[in-house]
C-alpha cells in the first residue's frame, strides 16, 4: 500500500499503468485488485482500506492506447519516408534518433508476434505499415 500512495502523491491518481516500467509489480497488483473486487474476490477488509485511501477502483487508462500511439507515430514517420526516398529500409544505417525509436518498437512488435504475445488484430495494423516488412527481422538490417 505504500507504494500506491507514494505513486498517488506524485502523480495525484490511482491510474497505475499496468505495465508501470519503474515498479512492473505496482501496476500488476493494482490491476489484481480491481479484478479481484469486480468479481467479489477481494476480502472486504482490503476493499475497506482501498476505499479509505480514495482508491479509484475503476481504471480510466484505454487498452492498447500505447501500441496505437507508437503505430500512428510509425505510421506517419514510414508513410513520409516511402513518399520522399522511397523503400524505408534504405535508411536502416542512418542514426536518426525517430527512425531509432520507432525501429526499436517494430523490433519489439516483431519479437512479441514470434512470441506469441501480438494480437492479431495488432498483427494486422503492422502489416500496414508502408515501405517495411516488419515480420522479416533481417529487412531493417
Amino acid at each position: 500500500l505504500g507504494k500506491l500512495l507514494d505513486y498517488r502523491d506524485e502523480f495525484r491518481t490511482y491510474q497505475i499503468p499496468k505495465k508501470y516500467e519503474p515498479d512492473p509489480e505496482l501496476g500488476a497488483w493494482v490491476t489484481m485488485l480491481r479484478r479481484l473486487r469486480g468479481k467479489d474476490e477481494l476480502p472486504p477488509s482490503r476493499i475497506e482500506r482501498m476505499d479509505d485511501v480514495g482508491f479509484e477502483w475503476i481504471s480510466t487508462r484505454k487498452c492498447g492506447s500505447s501500441f496505437m500511439a507508437n503505430y500512428r507515430d510509425a505510421a506517419t514517420y514510414l508513410t513520409g519516408v516511402a513518399e520522399t526516398e522511397g523503400d524505408a529500409r534504405e535508411l536502416s544505417n542512418e542514426e536518426e534518433e525517430e527512425f531509432s525509436r520507432i525501429r526499436k518498437w517494430v523490433e519489439a512488435q516483431r519479437c512479441a508476434y514470434e512470441k506469441g504475445n501480438l494480437s492479431e488484430q495488432r498483427a494486422g495494423y503492422m502489416d500496414e505499415l508502408p515501405g517495411i516488412d516488419w515480420r522479416n527481422p533481417t529487412s531493417w538490417a
